[in-house]
């Protein structure tokens, strides 16, 4: 289980990211319950690799001292379409890169794709070929649209740092290619 045999994570550091042609403002974010941060956040879009940006350190919350389940809860919406989503996860935490870092700590990437689609990626070697550090997809899940939450963004320009400035380059996201994506954009 994990790099540290039977030592279940007690840190956790999570990247957000979504892919440069469809940014998502992330609406919230739980781990075992937890809400991780103050929402809504501007998800990292600034790379075609869409495993990048700001990176969080925190305590992983375990409910009981036998718990080897990671749950995850997730809400999204795309910037473009002003469409929300939700997305529920369970993984348990051997399939998670852990090291000893300032204890030990797993790793996470949370990317939102297109269309609802929602990736949990762990950290591990440089790929071989690019030398990135692009991690190993554990899941891969279309999220369950939430009409109830759509919204459009644009309205929101001056409240949301980043916000603007990405509004102001949608030429720029708007021409690059799409990813390919398995999920309809209306998965309930």
């Amino acid at each position: 289980m994990g790099m540290f045999g039977q030592s279940r994570p007690t840190e956790l550091t999570f990247n957000d990211a979504s892919h440069q042609s469809t940014p998502v403002m992330v609406d919230g974010l739980a781990i075992n319950g937890r809400t991780m941060g103050s929402f809504p956040i501007l998800a990292s879009s600034s790379w075609m690799n869409p495993r990048g940006g700001s990176t969080t350190l925190t305590g992983l919350p375990w409910d009981n001292a036998d718990d080897q389940i990671v749950d995850i809860h997730a809400e999204w919406t795309e910037i473009e379409t002003g469409r929300a989503y939700t997305a529920d996860a369970s993984v348990a935490w051997g399939e998670l890169h852990v090291e000893d870092v300032v204890g030990v700590t797993a790793y996470m990437t949370f990317v939102y794709g297109r269309n609802g689609e929602f990736m949990l990626f762990t950290n591990a070697e440089a790929d071989p070929k690019t030398g990135q550090f692009n991690g190993r997809e554990v899941t891969r899940m279309c999220g369950k649209r939430t009409p109830n939450r759509d919204q459009n963004y644009g309205l929101r320009v001056n409240e949301i740092p980043g916000l603007g400035r990405l509004i102001d380059r949608r030429d720029q996201w708007m021409a690059v290619p799409d990813i390919e994506s398995s999920c309809s954009g209306e998965n309930t």
